[in-house]
This record gives C-alpha cells, structure tokens and sequence, in this order.
C-alpha cells in the first residue's frame, strides 16, 4: 500500500472480527457507520485511507477533492444538452412534428447530471456511500439507455431499407427480446453496484459476485454493438421484389436535414388527412423515414423539391456514437475483469480514461445528435388520427370511388413532375395495421 496503516490495521482486524470476519473490501457501509458510533462524527483521515484502498477497484477510481471541479464542469455540460434537446423538442412540438425520442435524450443527460453531481458531493466527503453508489449507478444506467434508443434507430433505418421484413411480427418480437435482455442487465448492473458496498459478504459470495460483475460488463459491450449488427444486416441483404412493390409512407414534407432547418408548420396534420381520400393500398403503407433514394414506392410520389436527402450521414451518426459508447463500456469491462484492490489498481481506472468516455465522448455523442439533427433523420410519420383509420377500417374492400379518382390529381400522375413508378402494389391485409404496430 501506499501508505503505512499499522497504527490503523489492528483496529479494522477488530471491526472485521466483530462482524463474522467478512471478505475485505465489503460492507464498507456499515464499517462507517460502526466507525462513527465508535468514533464520533469525525473519522480520522488515515482510517478513511485504508478502508478506501482496500475497496475493489473502480472505473474512475474513487473521487477525491481535486475530482470536485471535472465533475462540476460536466454536470454544467450535460445540463445544458438536456436544454438543448428540450428546446428542438418544443419547437418541432408546437409545428405538429412530434418526434417522442427527443425524451430519451433529455432523460439521459438528466441522469448524466445527477451522476456527476452526485460525484462531486462523493469527492467531498468519500464516507457518503450511498451517494456514491447511487452517482456510479445513474452514470453507468445512462450509458445503457443511450445504446437502447440508438438500437431503435437503427431499427428504423433497417424498416426503412427493408420495409417488408421491418414491419413483421417476426421483426418486432426479435426486437422486444432485446428490449427485455436491456431490463434485465440494467437489474443485474444495479444490484452489482450496490449490493457489496451496503452488506458483508463471504469471500465466496464475494468471489460470486466479480463473477457476476463481469458478465454484466460484458453483456453491456454486446449490448453496444447490436445497433451495428442491425444496420449490417439491413445492408448486408438488398431489398427484395416484395419491398420494392410496396408502399411506403414518408414523411415527405421533410425538406432537408440541416441544423437550423424546422418543418413547415401542421405539416405531418395535412399530409395525415389526406389519407381521407386515397386508394387501400395507399392506407396500408408502412411508415418509415425520410429520404429521396430508396426502393420501393411512396405513398406520396418522388419529387425533386427537397435536394438530396440520402442517409449516410445517418449510418455514420450511428457508427460514430456507438463507437464512442463502446470505448467505455469496453474500459469499464477491463477494469471489472482485473478485480484488484484500490491500492493495486491499473491505469484503467484513472479518472482521466474515466472523464475521456464517459464525459468527453458522451458529450461528443450530444453534439451528434443535435448537429446531425436525429430528429428529421429518423422520425416516422405519426400514426394516422383516429377519424381517418376509421374511414380506412370501413372503406379497405370499397372499390375506388369518385373520391378516390381525385386522389391522382393531388399526388400528380405525371411522370415528368413525380419520377415515379408505383409498380404492383401488395395486396391489402400483407402489413399489420398502425393498430397493432408498436410504436417507437
């Protein structure tokens, strides 16, 4: 050890004697509660330092005073991505674009700001266990809800290029297994974090529990790679002839991606109430996201008014925030797997490593998604109003009518203005209906 704990070591043997002789490293909840009953409200330093550095290594080591000022400076930073998304969500919100995502992203850097805050008031005072581990659980569970919705992303990018395979049953109960896999490795890493640090354990149980800390560690890089995996398969496979023949509903009033740029105002209404008039297979399209090049038809006809909306800036949004995700999910594994006491620990689990991912790139992820504004790149229209998926309902096996005939004249059949080519369109009944459609 760095420093020397005679004085202090006999006393600890004590405490540990007294409690059944516990595995060291555990319990340290308790050792300060006992230690204040016996001590008073001030606990002497040298007795803080050896308990601290017998405690199993952490990624980020534990805080101290100079930790106090990184910190405060990314709990200010996170604080203000969290205003950031809460401003573009109000703004698409009162123009009718209702891009319900924005809150996953609010909700993250509200935990990445209880985090750090909670760190900062740790580094103060080192014996506020409690504090401690509930600032390590809020800055590891953000990360995790970061991978989940970018997984959700990827998903719409994989319905958008296979609109057919994206849109069955098959589909979505692979992806809800996955959303229950994220729950149960969000349990396991709470219990992991805390349980040692607020109870005694044997070294049996304790040897158990690094068991199941490390497998929770790698279970969160798995878990970091499946937005890749999932675009890799979308690309790895071209679309078929049965999602070139189908139509599909974009959300054609999206006009470009640039920061600045916020649709039209009621734009998604109009587009949504002229459902009212179109033919059934138009009512069955699926809804994906936005782009001017794919494969398969639209609801609406392929117009040149937009420019260019391609979404390679959407994969490389995607493989660059994941990437920055993994680095520390894959640093926190290492430290995980070595298992050593403070005093022992590697250059893993120092701070800095600790700020560089989980500050610094987890930054550099915000400004992605704001810059490369998500917002545009992967909404889906809105599921259609009631009044119109009723008239849907009671009209799909009608033969087309009058109402219907007018429908061409507002799409416009020219092929000289639209560039389109509707081909055969699937039969009504293929796609479920937005009833049955979980929505993300």
């Amino acid at each position: 050890m760095a420093q020397n704990y005679t004085a202090v070591h006999g006393l600890m043997q004590l405490l540990y004697a007294c409690n059944n002789q516990p595995a060291e490293g555990t319990g340290i909840q308790i050792l300060v509660d006992q230690a204040h009953n016996l001590l008073g409200t001030q606990i002497p330093k040298v007795m803080i330092d050896y308990t601290n550095d017998v405690q199993i290594n952490l990624f980020g080591d534990y805080p101290a005073e100079k930790d106090v000022i990184p910190s405060a400076i990314f709990a200010a930073v996170f604080g203000l991505f969290m205003f950031a998304h809460l401003f573009v969500f109000l703004v698409n919100l009162s123009r009718g674009h209702h891009f319900w995502l924005s809150f996953a992203w609010i909700f993250y850097n509200f935990m990445k700001v209880i985090g750090w805050i909670f760190r900062v008031i740790w580094a103060k005072d080192i014996t506020k266990v409690r504090i401690g581990i509930s600032g390590s659980v809020f800055l590891i569970m953000s990360t995790i809800i970061l991978v989940s919705f970018n997984l959700i992303l990827a998903q719409r990018i994989f319905t958008w290029r296979h609109p057919v395979g994206g849109s069955r049953k098959l589909f979505w109960n692979t992806m809800f297994v996955f959303y229950g896999f994220v729950a149960g490795i969000v349990i396991m890493t709470i219990l992991a974090s805390a349980v040692p640090y607020l109870y005694f354990l044997s070294d049996r149980v304790f040897k158990q529990w690094v068991t199941c800390v490390k497998a929770s560690s790698i279970l969160i890089v798995l878990y970091c790679l499946t937005s890749l995996s999932l675009i890799g398969l979308a690309y790895m496979f071209k679309p078929t002839r049965k999602d070139e023949n189908l139509y599909t509903y974009q959300p054609w009033w999206i006009k470009s991606f640039s920061p600045t740029y916020y649709v039209e105002h009621g734009a998604a209404e109009r587009a949504a109430e002229t459902f009212m008039k179109r033919t059934s297979n138009h009512r069955h399209a699926v809804r994906v996201i936005a782009a001017t090049h794919h494969h398969h038809n639209m609801v609406e006809g392929l117009t040149n008014e937009r420019g260019d909306l391609k979404h390679n800036g959407s994969l490389a949004i995607l493989t660059l925030t994941t990437i920055f995700i993994l680095v520390g999910a894959i640093g926190r594994s290492i430290a995980v797997f070595q298992a050593k006491p403070r005093y022992a620990q590697s250059q893993v689990c120092n701070p800095i490593f600790m700020y560089i991912c989980w500050g610094f790139l987890e930054a550099m992820v915000n400004v992605l998604y704001l810059v490369g504004r998500v917002d545009l790149r992967f909404y889906r229209p809105d599921r259609l109003p009631k009044k119109v998926r009723a008239i849907i309902t009671a009209q799909q096996s009608v033969d087309v009518s009058d109402i219907e005939d007018s429908d061409d004249e507002y799409i416009g059949s020219s092929d000289s203005e639209t560039n389109v080519n509707y081909g055969t369109p699937e039969k009504p009944g293929l796609h479920d209906d937005d009833d049955s459609e979980f929505r993300f």
